[in-house]
């Protein structure tokens, strides 16, 4: 099922020269070639983050190996698609999705969208497909708004929360901290989704893609464009996972979510890799007049997993709810930011992150509120709830606020702590064995964000995978 590495014929780690076969293998226009030499360009020009940069020295890099990755899987020769995995066989005939996208080792395996969805001008396929037959509407919007890998978009008196550099006085430094990683998926990106909303129309049913894995040693940067227009509204859940095996894996994704005035979007990102999987992810939603998104972010899967979320609000009467869930065992590491950019004013932003930790698992949490000096009476909150099952397991939360306007409505808070003694207490004076009562707790702890998942078989396969988990 697996791709055969050895027919690849490519040398290990990146190159230029490995950029260019990329490109030629996908018979790319000029346009996207371009975009990669120049995210190629950054990449060589930027240093990897040092030790001590404030937004990397919770996540060593040392182990991480670049140098032996193979940067991209070749186009299937014959032309036909793979087998599907096991895992996702089923989705083939699930009438509870408007469409669906299935890709294996960055190639598509299944497209369907319904007949009246095609009919009324959307778009949901594979990003290559969408290169080719609409290379208009994809080039107006890849990589030239929501993820730049540009020189200009690094240079601003106010980055990003990527920003890395000592932290003093409630500001960043001067250099965003997913740029190295970001630049690289710039010049290698292979495979994702692309999904296009015409103005006006309103998908009832949810969308779902589905993205999977095992060539080994092989590099995965699938990225992610969705573009709302006006007055228009959708629903997209995406669920990424791989196969185990002995090779480390190099994931290194990337999201881009515009939304246009009156748009509305629900978008759902869920993550199980397989535990050999380092993955870096760099995710930005724009949001313009009155638009609303609700953005849910669930880290189950790899080893080690640093991802970078940024929220924009460009126009007035903008609103976002920002949500998250984690849960690590062994020794799995989440370093997670995430940025709530209130740009322009008379807009709303709500976030929360709840996660649980076991055996030595380890979670970094940083969250910034930034309210710009013209964006008065801007409301956001925050808040990250942590719960520890092991002694060992150790979560750091860092919420932080920077408000540069004198009208607005801005607080924080966050919790890291153990099961509450008085709840196991009160559930075994009902009779719940204590083991029972913990599993319990935990459950209730993550469902009502698992509630808000539209399709039933998504939440059941992560209901199941935290009860696993849990294992108590």
């Amino acid at each position: 099922m697996a791709n055969d590495i050895a027919t690849l014929k490519l040398e290990t780690g990146f190159s230029k020269n490995a950029i260019e076969q990329l490109s030629a293998s996908k018979n790319e226009p000029e346009w996207v070639r371009a975009r990669r030499l120049e995210a190629w360009h950054l990449y060589e020009e930027t240093p990897l983050p040092a030790p001590n940069d404030e937004l990397w020295r919770r996540t060593a890099l040392k182990d991480l190996k670049l140098d032996d990755v193979i940067p991209f899987t070749p186009v299937a020769m014959d032309g036909m698609p793979p087998p599907l995995p096991a895992k996702f066989q089923q989705v083939e005939n699930d009438t509870s999705a408007g469409g669906i996208l299935v890709q294996y080792n960055s190639q598509n395996a299944c497209n369907r969208l319904a007949a009246d969805l095609k009919k009324r001008g959307v778009i949901f396929t594979d990003l290559d497909t969408a290169v080719r037959e609409h290379p208009e509407l994809v080039k107006q919007h890849f990589m030239t708004k929501a993820v730049t890998y540009s020189e200009n978009r690094y240079k601003s008196d106010k980055p990003r929360v990527g920003a890395t550099g000592k932290h003093e006085g409630g500001g960043y430094g001067d250099t965003v901290g997913d740029l190295k990683f970001a630049a690289l998926h710039g010049a290698f990106f292979s495979g994702g989704t692309f999904l296009y909303v015409p103005r006006g129309v309103v998908v009832d049913l949810p969308l779902q893609a589905l993205t999977y894995f095992d060539a080994a040693n092989v590099a995965m940067f699938s990225h992610t464009l969705v573009v709302v227009e006006e007055g228009a509204a959708v629903t997209l859940v995406e669920n990424y996972a791989s196969q185990e095996n002995a090779a480390q894996h190099f994931s290194n994704g990337a999201v881009e979510l515009i939304l246009k005035p009156g748009a509305s979007l629900q978008y759902f990102h869920l993550q199980d890799f397989a535990r050999n999987v380092w993955h870096f992810s760099s995710q930005t939603a724009l949001l313009e007049k009155d638009s609303t998104l609700t953005w849910l972010n669930g880290t189950l899967g790899s080893q080690t997993t640093k991802a970078f979320l940024d929220c924009k609000f460009l126009g007035e009467g903008t609103n976002a709810n920002l949500l998250g869930f984690f849960f690590g065992d062994g020794n799995q590491h989440f370093d997670q930011h995430t940025f709530q950019n209130h740009i322009v004013g008379h807009s709303a932003s709500d976030l929360l992150y709840k996660g649980a930790l076991k055996d030595g698992a380890y979670s970094a949490f940083r969250g910034l509120i930034r309210v710009n000096p013209n964006a008065q009476r801007s409301d956001a909150y925050q808040a990250n709830r942590n719960i520890l099952l092991s002694r060992k397991s150790h979560a750091d939360s860092i919420p932080e606020l920077e408000i540069e306007a004198n009208d607005v409505r801005c607080t924080h808070g966050a919790t890291v702590g153990p099961i509450d003694p008085e709840q196991i207490f009160y559930l075994m004076a009902r009779g719940i064995p204590k083991i029972e009562a913990e599993r319990v707790i935990v459950e209730g702890f993550f469902d009502p964000l698992m509630q808000k998942i539209p399709l039933e078989s998504i939440r059941e396969e992560l209901t199941r995978a935290i009860q696993s988990k849990i294992g108590m």
